[in-house]
């Protein structure tokens, strides 16, 4: 896979994160879960690193048809139209750039809570929890604004 390519998660690897059914490897799963098509494969490699992955980790999920490497970074800088008109589509895309840029590994965790809220009503109800996340890495103040942003692209996209 090419260093710049930002793999994603296909219906398989969005179906082990809830299932489990595979049993994958506590570092591959890690990987798995941090698999957006937003980060490159540089980024995952160098995450994976320091979950202590297989250095083989993105090569063995998408042997296992988890990721699909197939995304280009020309493609994934072009807008996802549908999805991201949608209130839940800006909630998700906008909570999940928060997590990675303000709490890198660390928001693991919440990672996986954004890839298991099925509407927008359960990221809405993140929401607080994200901003107690921020507040701790960074200023309750700058926490709240990025909290208060999300809000505002949200509510614009649902007028749409």
């Amino acid at each position: 896979m090419h260093q710049q390519a930002m793999p994603a998660k296909t219906e398989q690897g969005r179906a082990e994160i809830d299932s489990r059914e595979r049993r994958l490897q506590a570092g591959l799963r890690s990987v798995l879960l941090l698999v957006d098509g937003r980060r490159t494969v540089a980024e995952l490699q160098e995450l994976g690193k320091r979950l202590n992955a297989p250095p083989d980790a993105l090569q063995q999920l998408l042997s296992l048809e988890l990721i699909s490497g197939e995304r280009a970074v020309a493609a994934a800088n072009e807008p996802l139209a549908a999805e991201r008109a949608s209130r839940h589509g800006v909630l998700y895309a906008l909570m999940t750039d928060a997590v990675r840029e303000r709490l890198g590994v660390l928001g693991y965790l919440f990672q996986l809570k954004l890839e298991r809220a099925d509407n927008e009503g359960e990221l809405e109800a993140l929401l607080p929890e994200l901003q107690a996340a921020l507040a701790k890495r960074t200023s309750p103040q700058g926490a709240a604004s990025t909290i208060q942003r999300i809000r505002t692209a949200a509510d614009a996209a649902g007028a749409a």
